[in-house]
Formats: C-alpha cells, sequence, structure tokens
C-alpha cells in the first residue's frame, strides 16, 4: 500500500512533515503497522513549490527506498515550502 502526504500551510521544513512526526512519511515507510509486510520500500517522490522563485515544482523521486536516501536527508532540513506532496510506494507483492 503507497502512502501519501499532501500539505498546504505556513511554511515548515519538509523534514517538520517527512522526519520528525512519530507517525511520519518516512517511518511509514519501514515500519507500516497496518500491513504484514512493513516496508514501503519500492520508491518514493516528494514534489514542492516555492512560488516567489518559480510558478513550476520542483520534484525529486527515485525507485530507491525513502528512508535511506541521503539527498532527500540533506534536502529535508534545508528547503522550506508552503505546499508539499509526497509519498512512498510498496508496489503489490505476488503470492
Amino acid at each position: 500500500m503507497c502512502r501519501f502526504l499532501a500539505y498546504a500551510g505556513a511554511p515548515l521544513l519538509l523534514a517538520d512533515l517527512l522526519y520528525r512526526p512519530a507517525n511520519s512519511l518516512i517511518m511509514q515507510s519501514y515500519k507500516a503497522r497496518e500491513r504484514a509486510e512493513p516496508l514501503n520500500g519500492d520508491g518514493f517522490g516528494v514534489g514542492w513549490y516555492v512560488p516567489e522563485v518559480d510558478p513550476a515544482p520542483c520534484v525529486q523521486r527515485t525507485v530507491m527506498p525513502a528512508w535511506s536516501n541521503r539527498n532527500l536527508q540533506s534536502l529535508a532540513v534545508k528547503v522550506r515550502a508552503s505546499c508539499l506532496f509526497a509519498h512512498v510506494r510498496a508496489r503489490p507483492r505476488r503470492a
């Protein structure tokens, strides 16, 4: 099951939404409690807007797990946004 996060509000660091909450999207990507298989490690994406710089969104995506992505970790503590969408992917497993 994929997991999604959408935010629109006062500007926040990406880390305040993606990493710091107890039930953060990153935590849910490797410790999902609602599934027999707790991992959502088949990729992730995050996009955010900084309209005063450019009206087009900034996007980062990969097929690698979110929890081990150093680029995401570095960006998350430096980038502030008021509009954000993120997801972690878990592809269906075949029996």
